[in-house]
């Protein structure tokens, strides 16, 4: 520090230049005396074209990227406002290096638009440089716009079109509060987001967007929403429904798998219970034929309270024991074999690429569901029984909403780097920028 104590900088920037560095007895604060050399003959009105002269001397303060961490420097710029000799109107010279809309330099606007994309919080940025987070902000949201802008504009100059599309609502607040996003599969890029996630909310979507961008469009994955879905057919005929796999196969291990499982427990609970009840009634000679009796659904009852991720995941996934130990209580539970032995045939459907095979077995397999007198399974194919057509449009696009589901992760990351967001356009731009192809490679 003693060396910046004693230096003097000099720096020369078209008419602006720096002989002056000033440093607090603390070294908490560095200062330079910035001067325009312009004359005012080489000035003309930028109104009328006429000579100028030299009405005032003006001094603004702007900050400058510091050579040590949370040491500001400011530069004290003298700049001078001409009047017009022809049309008398005013005018102010403007500074080059100056962010525009912001009391900084361009390089310092910089450095905090590339610590902004290697997804430095804004709080750390603030203290690391000494600058506003409001400040921050503003330049974050001006790149972020300019980013946008340049990328659509690219597009269009290239003449591309997205084929493939999926959409997907993720939560922005606690309390139920959703946000629907559409994503091109090809690139990975959000297309749109907006507020809500019911008919009225997505209807935006088509408000909104470019029609004839999404012309080419030729299958679209998404959940078993009936928004998405009924206004995907309305706008766009001409695309295929695709339901993603991973939200059918959830939703079979929630609502059918996990549903007869914990009734399979409790029955083994219910019986323990009896059997306890019943012991004091029997004689002696029988108590400890009881006692074991007990013992056994006891033990069934944890087998099978601690079989969930066993029963979800795949055989190929499990290790010899864990397949050993779901298999002994497949062979002493029916119910619970039926539905597991259904949730591998319904994985091997998505595996499928022919259509014809695709309608033929998935039609066989809700028959069987409802067939099968299990009350969970056959609520879960009637429900998804006329969703069949998308079902078999996998195998013609096998596509699925997961590329949006990882970004959602990264959606949960920006939120919580930023203790969340009040304004929620500006978030739903931010999700947008953070899935740009530039940017992706950068984080």
């Amino acid at each position: 520090m003693s060396c910046l104590h004693n230096s003097t900088v000099f720096f020369k920037c078209k008419q602006y230049t720096c002989k002056i560095l000033e440093t607090r007895e603390d070294f908490s604060e560095l200062r330079m005396e910035v001067r325009s050399e312009q004359k005012a003959e080489q000035v003309f009105c930028p109104f009328c074209g006429g000579k100028v002269e030299t009405h005032q001397v003006l001094t603004e303060t702007i900050k400058e990227l510091p050579f040590v961490p949370r040491t500001p420097i400011y530069l004290d710029i003298e700049k001078h406002q001409y009047i017009c000799t022809s049309c008398h109107r005013t005018h102010t010279e403007k500074v080059p290096f100056k962010e525009e809309g912001t009391r900084l330099t361009k390089r310092l606007a910089n450095w905090i638009r590339g610590l902004l994309v290697c997804r430095v919080p804004v709080s750390s940025i603030s203290k690391l440089l000494g600058v506003h987070w409001d400040t921050i902000r503003f330049i974050q949201k001006k790149y972020i716009t300019e980013s946008l802008e340049k990328h659509t504009k690219s597009l269009k100059e290239s003449g591309y079109k997205p084929k493939m599309l999926a959409v997907d609502e993720f939560a922005i607040h606690r309390g139920h509060k959703y946000a629907t996003s559409v994503m091109d599969l090809d690139t990975g890029e959000i297309l749109w987001v907006g507020h809500g996630r019911g008919l009225t909310d997505f209807s935006a979507f088509f408000a909104e967007y470019d029609m004839d961008y999404l012309s080419d469009v030729v299958a679209v994955a998404m959940d078993m929403n009936a928004s998405f879905n009924r206004l995907f057919s309305e706008k766009m005929p001409w695309a295929e429904i695709v339901y993603d796999r991973f939200h059918m196969q959830a939703q079979f291990g929630r609502e059918v798998l996990g549903s007869v499982r914990l009734e399979e427990a409790r029955k083994h609970k219910e019986n323990a219970k009896q059997l306890t009840e019943e012991m004091h009634t029997v004689s002696s000679e029988n108590r400890q034929s009881m006692k074991d009796a007990i013992r056994v659904e006891k033990t069934h009852y944890r087998a099978v309270k601690r079989s969930r991720w066993s029963v979800l995941r795949s055989k190929d996934n499990l290790s010899e024991k864990a397949e050993r130990n779901l298999q002994a209580i497949l062979d002493s539970h029916e119910n619970l074999a039926v539905c597991y032995a259904m949730k591998e045939e319904m994985n091997e459907l998505f595996s499928l690429r022919n259509t014809e095979e695709a309608s033929r077995r998935w039609l066989a397999w809700f028959e069987a569901a409802k067939s099968s007198g299990i009350p969970a399974l056959v609520s879960f194919a009637s429900h998804k029984e006329s969703r069949i057509p998308g079902l078999i449009a996998h195998a013609k696009y096998p596509i699925s909403t997961g590329k949006l589901e990882g970004l959602n992760n990264k959606i949960k990351v920006a939120k919580r780097d930023a203790y969340g967001y009040r304004d929620e356009d500006y978030f739903f731009s931010l999700i947008r920028f953070l899935s740009l192809p530039s940017i992706r490679a950068h984080t």
